[in-house]
């Protein structure tokens, strides 16, 4: 409602059963082409179209939002194809072969992702059997199942108003700032919207994603050093990470080093 202006031409991409074609609708929108891949949803979307009186304002396209041709230039975009880290569903792919029909200027839901990574003690109780598996952390969950051991680590940040090349391949230095068992790490997101709202994790939206590590005591005042290798979107089996304790330079290692520069 803050960001579909009365005349715009919306894209709304995988629109599911359209609830979101709709609201642009409702918000003014001269026209909304909403793309859905999915058949059983298209037909679903079509009963909906017509039980709501939005036939000829709603023209929905069946097909592969990574593919879709446009018959016209968009003022909005509505794609909301995330999963927690980018490390699943098509955000970055779909939204880099539609901005080619964006005009200058395009308002983009979703417009921007921060990543942030932490190391964490698990709760990888479940049913009286310790197991090493990929879990997530409810928000309806009365004790969280990870229990922070380092500060957050901002590894990336997604502009999706430009393309994307979606490769991460990082190291960041964690410093343990609680000492106890580390289990695993912990991806969260923050997501920028349109408007200039700011959205964290939810119970139906990018809720805490961790990862399980083989254990290793830490203690306070530790640093270690993360690596974080995938390609967004292109799923797990894409993901790789490894995890070290940082060597510190000697002093005399650090001398000659500076010595080294200077010269």
């Amino acid at each position: 409602m803050k960001t579909v202006k009365p005349g715009d031409v919306v894209a709304d991409l995988g629109t599911g059963t359209g609830i979101l074609a709709t609201f642009a609708i409702d918000a003014g929108a001269k026209k909304v082409y909403a793309v859905e891949a999915d058949p059983g949803l298209c037909e679903t979307f079509e009963i909906n179209l017509k039980s709501n009186g939005y036939r000829g304002k709603v023209e929905l396209i069946e097909g592969d939002a990574t593919k879709v041709k446009l018959p016209e230039k968009i003022d909005v975009v509505i794609c909301e194809m995330v999963a927690t880290g980018l490390i699943d569903e098509l955000q970055v792919q779909v939204m880099n072969s539609v901005l080619q029909y964006c005009k200058p200027g395009a308002k983009i839901i979703i417009s921007r992702m921060q990543n942030f990574v932490e190391l964490v003690d698990i709760n990888d109780s479940f049913y009286g059997h310790e197991l090493q598996v990929i879990q997530y952390e409810y928000p309806w969950e009365k004790t969280l199942r990870a229990t922070p051991l380092s500060g957050k680590y901002m590894y990336a940040e997604i502009d999706f108003g430009t393309k994307n090349s979606g490769d991460v391949d990082v190291e960041a230095t964690l410093k343990i700032q609680r000492s106890g068992r580390l289990k695993g790490i912990k991806i969260t997101n923050k997501t920028f919207l349109s408007d200039g709202s700011v959205l964290g994790g939810t119970a139906a939206y990018c809720m805490p994603l961790i990862l399980p590590v083989d254990p290793l005591d830490v203690q306070k005042g530790e640093v270690l050093m993360l690596r974080l290798q995938y390609k967004m979107c292109a799923g797990m089996d894409h993901f790789h990470l490894s995890l070290r304790r940082h060597e510190p330079i000697l002093e005399s290692e650090a001398q000659s080093l500076t010595l080294q520069s200077a010269t």
